[in-house]
């Protein structure tokens, strides 16, 4: 488990069109439980940076207790672009603080199809692919196009990590009314379908512009990782 992983698991897009209006400004904290029990918090900011139409996308976590001396204090952003509705990753780096082996960097170029790390070791992508954080961005666009949907369609998500490609489908299950710490919210119910023994849910708020507030997500056997919107 990582904290990032809940984050890495939601943040899945493909290239999904929508008109390129300015995305607002975020600075949005979510409690995290692990197996349970209080796990600290996770900030989130979102804002404007360079050419038009781009943006830096931070999350810094606050573990506490024992799930910071297991997993440390991961953080990561993501540089990004959005042009006719598609978002594209620039860069995207995961920083694990005193543990280098755990941290990385992902440089895109997608006129040649490539991803470069932070060793210069150079991998083909598909022209859908997006980092695992910049991915959140293209599903508040998805979600926002097909919320009204009568029979939305499964989303199909590419995303790229230091070593892999992982594909990823989720569909619209529901609509409910979600009490976080930061009050009461509706929402659309988005869950993983594409691998039974991962549960990804993932509510997500019309209020917030389709931000998520709240994410459970489970790998096997290994316990379930809650985070609900704070403020």
């Amino acid at each position: 488990m990582k904290l990032l992983s809940a984050f890495a698991a939601l943040f899945l897009s493909l290239g999904v069109r929508a008109a390129d209006a300015p995305l607002a400004e975020l600075n949005l904290v979510y409690a995290v439980q692990y197996a349970g029990f209080s796990a600290g918090e996770a900030d989130i900011t979102l804002k404007a940076e360079g050419a038009a139409g781009c943006y830096r996308y931070d999350t810094n976590t606050r573990p506490t207790g024992f799930v910071k001396a297991l997993f440390g204090s991961p953080n990561q952003y993501s540089r990004f672009c959005v042009a006719d509705g598609v978002v594209r990753s620039q860069r995207y780096e995961s920083v694990l603080k005193d543990d280098e082996e755990q941290s990385y960097r992902l440089d895109f170029d997608y006129a040649k199809r490539k991803v470069t790390d932070e060793n210069g070791l150079i991998r083909e992508i598909p022209a859908e692919a997006v980092d695992s954080f910049s991915l959140q961005q293209a599903v508040r666009l998805w979600m926002a196009k097909h919320a009204q949907d009568a029979n939305p369609p499964i989303a199909r998500f590419t995303m790229v990590d230091r070593k892999n490609l992982t594909y990823y489908q989720l569909k619209i299950t529901g609509r409910e009314t979600i009490k976080t710490p930061a009050g009461k919210f509706d929402t659309i119910l988005l869950e993983r379908i594409d691998n039974p023994n991962k549960i990804g849910r993932y509510w997500l708020a019309e209020a917030l512009g389709w931000m998520p507030v709240k994410i459970e997500t489970k790998s096997g056997k290994k316990p379930s990782l809650v985070l609900s919107l704070k403020r």
